[in-house]
This record gives C-alpha cells, sequence and structure tokens, in this order.
C-alpha cells in the first residue's frame, strides 16, 4: 500500500537528508520549508525552519547527505548554499553562478565537491568551493542552444548530464583538477579537458529530464514527445522507448537498475530492462479507498455533465483513482522505511501530497505485465 501525507497545499519540489528524518520542500513560492518527518503517516509534519532568501519561485532543491548541506536554485537567477549553524539555524551562502536567466536545476556530484545548475541561459555552472576566498565560484559548459532543464552528474566520475528544451542531451566532462585531483578516469579517457562534449543525442522533443544508473554504464533521458531514451555508455547505442502516457519530467534509476518516470502522468512509471532491451512495464498504482473514486475519463465525463444539465462550469468534487491529483513535480530515492513501511522512493505534486512506493507496488506492477 502506498502511504501519502498532505504537507503543503502545493509542492514543486522535495528532498531528504540523509537518514531520511526531515524533507525540504518548496511550497511553489520563494522559500523552502523543512519538516521533522512523523513517526506516523496520520501524525502532523513539524516545520522546523523556513529557507528565505529567494525573490523568485525556488526551481529546485538538493541536500547533500555527507556534508548536510542545502542546495536551493531560484528563478531569481540565484542559487544558494545552506549550512547548518551550531544554534540549529540554517545559514545560507550565494554562489556566483553568473547567469542572466533563471536557474532551473541543482544536482550535487557524488562526492559533493561540486555541484551543476541548469539554467535559462544556455549554459551550465560547475560550482566549486574557494578556500582562500571563501565563496562558491562556477565554471560554464557551453554548447546548448535553449534551457537546460535537468542536470545529473555519473555516480563515481566528474561527468555532467544534461537535459536541454534545445531537443538534445548532452554528455560533458567536468573534471577541475583542482577539486578532482592529477589523477582521474572516466568512460571517455583520463583526465579530460573541462568542457569536452562526449555526446550529443538528438531527441525529437523538449528533453526534460535526465539520470544515470547506479554503475553508471547507462544514462536515460526522457523527452517531451513521451518517450524515453536509453543510452549505453561502452557502444554509444541509443534505444528509444514510446510510452502512450503523457510525458515524464522526472527520471531515477532505482538500486536494482530499473528506472521510474514521473510527470504529467500522474501515477509514476516503470522502465526495466528485459532480453530484448528497455520496456515499459506500466504504471504504478496503489491501493486507494473506493469512496468517491473515478478514472480520469469519468471524472472528465461528469464535468461534462454538469455544465450541460446543470449549468456548473467549475471542476466537479471528484477524487481520481490515481495517489496524487495533479502533476507530479518531484521524484526521490528514499531507501528507508516511512511509518515502519520500507519505501524505494517518494513523488511530490501539486496537490501538496508526497507518497511513498515501496517495492509491493513495484513487483505488482511487473507481475501483472507478465499475466497479460
Amino acid at each position: 500500500m502506498v502511504l501519502e501525507c498532505r504537507v503543503e497545499d502545493k509542492i514543486t519540489c522535495h528532498a531528504w537528508n540523509a537518514d531520511r528524518t526531515m524533507v525540504a520542500v518548496c511550497p511553489n513560492s520563494n522559500v523552502v520549508n523543512i519538516y521533522r518527518v512523523p513517526a506516523s503517516a496520520d501524525d502532523p509534519w513539524e516545520r522546523v525552519a523556513t529557507l528565505a532568501e529567494h525573490d523568485a519561485l525556488v526551481t529546485d532543491v538538493a541536500w547533500a547527505p555527507k556534508t548536510n548541506r542545502i542546495l536551493t536554485t531560484s528563478q531569481d537567477r540565484n542559487a544558494y548554499v545552506w549550512n547548518l549553524e551550531a544554534n540549529g539555524e540554517w545559514k545560507p551562502m550565494l554562489v556566483i553562478l553568473r547567469i542572466a536567466a533563471a536557474a532551473t536545476s541543482v544536482n550535487w556530484s557524488a562526492d559533493e565537491q561540486k555541484f551543476a545548475v541548469g539554467s535559462g541561459s544556455k549554459t551550465v555552472p560547475i560550482c566549486y568551493f574557494e578556500a582562500e576566498n571563501n565563496f562558491w565560484v562556477s565554471k560554464m559548459l557551453k554548447g546548448h542552444r535553449s534551457t537546460i532543464s535537468a542536470v545529473a552528474w555519473h555516480p563515481s566520475t566528474p561527468v555532467v548530464a544534461t537535459a536541454c528544451t534545445d531537443f538534445k542531451c548532452r554528455v560533458y566532462s567536468a573534471y577541475l583538477k583542482s577539486v578532482d585531483g592529477k589523477a582521474v578516469s572516466t568512460p571517455w579517457g583520463d583526465n579530460p579537458k573541462f568542457g569536452t562534449q562526449f555526446l550529443e543525442i538528438e531527441s525529437l522533443g523538449w528533453v526534460r529530464g535526465v539520470a544515470w544508473s547506479p554503475a553508471g554504464d547507462t544514462f536515460a533521458f526522457s523527452s517531451h514527445n513521451s518517450t524515453v531514451s536509453f543510452v549505453d555508455v561502452v557502444s554509444g547505442s541509443t534505444q528509444t522507448v514510446r510510452m502512450s502516457e503523457l510525458p515524464l519530467t522526472n527520471i531515477i534509476f532505482l538500486p536494482d537498475g530499473s528506472l521510474v518516470g514521473a510527470g504529467h502522468s500522474y501515477d509514476p512509471i516503470l522502465f526495466t530492462r528485459v532480453a530484448e532491451g528497455w520496456k515499459v512495464m506500466g504504471k504504478l498504482s496503489g491501493e486507494k479507498k473506493a469512496k468517491k473514486e473515478v478514472s480520469n475519463f469519468a471524472s472528465a465525463k461528469n464535468m461534462w455533465a454538469a455544465s450541460t444539465t446543470t449549468g456548473q462550469a467549475g471542476a466537479v468534487d471528484v477524487t481520481l483513482g490515481s495517489i496524487h491529483q495533479n502533476k507530479v513535480c518531484g521524484l526521490q530515492l528514499f531507501g528507508s522505511s516511512f511509518a515502519g513501511q520500507p519505501a524505494e522512493f517518494s513523488t511530490s505534486a501539486l496537490d501538496g501530497k508526497i507518497a511513498f512506493w515501496s517495492r509491493v507496488e513495484i513487483t505488482a506492477t511487473m507481475s501483472a505485465l507478465a499475466i497479460n
């Protein structure tokens, strides 16, 4: 059973701390609220801090598990690194991004010494800390022709994949000798020059999300034409999987190597590698109470009936059969237990809910496909 909790009126992104006892969420505004995770799904979520430094909508948040630093980016073109002080307060440090448009996404490197920021300036700042100046500074990855919607680090090397709305996914070297050391190996050679473009793969729509597999031998990207493409790093071959669902805006690989995506479809969608390649396994769905549940089609039908028979033009008070009732904006690995139930990953949406998805839903989806 999928556990769900309403945390805010709306949630546009979320991030967990290392032990999954705290969560940072953006309530579709210029602030990020930090909540203590309750012991039970029915208990209230206690707000313990509010990060309020941005002047415009916060676009992404990332919580580093080793250093306990929080990263926030915003449409105000700024990024902040938040450090927890001894007095329990979060202190922000401005990052020198040098971009002229919104910061759209952010992702920590595996060693948490650097982070990448997507932007509307057609560049990707790779940020690192300069101890002598006590500042986070940046160096630019260039070559994009439009807004970068997502960034993802290779799990073990200084390599970054970018998702761009110019219909392309790219892979770059983000190697910095002063940060990464003198000897670094990547799948494309040793000590590659910063900014070297290893791959450029074309899509037939905006590229919305990108993710690396745990082993780093595969990366995937989702596009606005309802496809997900999987790229083998060794061979360079690409397999594009078409869906019958709406586009996915967020994707992540699970520890077992399967992939989950979410976005305009209110349920997460599972992909698994089989003998013939990658395959859509189907939607993950949880058990919900039967009261007032209807399908998406029935919901639309009820709205039409209300407008024609009673003149009611607004939405009808119905509950969809999906866990989320609006677009899924956040998708994060969880890998712990909530309210005594193990969960593989979590989703957050514009309905203000955080949902916890377990291995049970994944197994059920795969079993249903095998039966069919």
